[in-house]
């Protein structure tokens, strides 16, 4: 039995990722995902990435960093869920207007 050459290996998939699995399309651009954020954020709500969908958290980071330019967002570290029995944490970051910029906000 011969041995397989690396780049053949490569063509069956082990190691190198094709390009079309490292390419993910959200159908949803960063200024909508901007929009919806703003809304939440202008109505007092605050906003987490484990919100969102796998595929469109890094548009909705792009899209609130483009928002922390023009409004005043706080961040801060929420735990979502833990464990006492394993010592482990999930946490997740929030981003959120405070209560006494929101007055002063108007919403679109």
């Amino acid at each position: 039995m011969q041995p397989v050459p690396k780049k053949q290996n490569a063509a069956r998939g082990r190691g190198v990722q094709s390009e079309n699995s490292t390419k993910q399309t959200t159908g949803v651009s960063v200024a909508e995902l901007s929009e919806t954020i703003k809304a939440r954020l202008l109505s007092g709500e605050s906003v987490c990435l484990i919100q969102f969908c796998e595929s469109q958290r890094a548009a909705a980071m792009g899209a609130i960093a483009l928002l922390r330019d023009e409004l005043p967002i706080r961040c801060q570290w929420v735990t979502i869920r833990e464990s006492h029995l394993s010592e482990t944490r999930l946490r997740a970051r929030r981003y959120a207007i405070p209560g006494e910029h929101l007055h002063g906000q108007v919403a679109p």
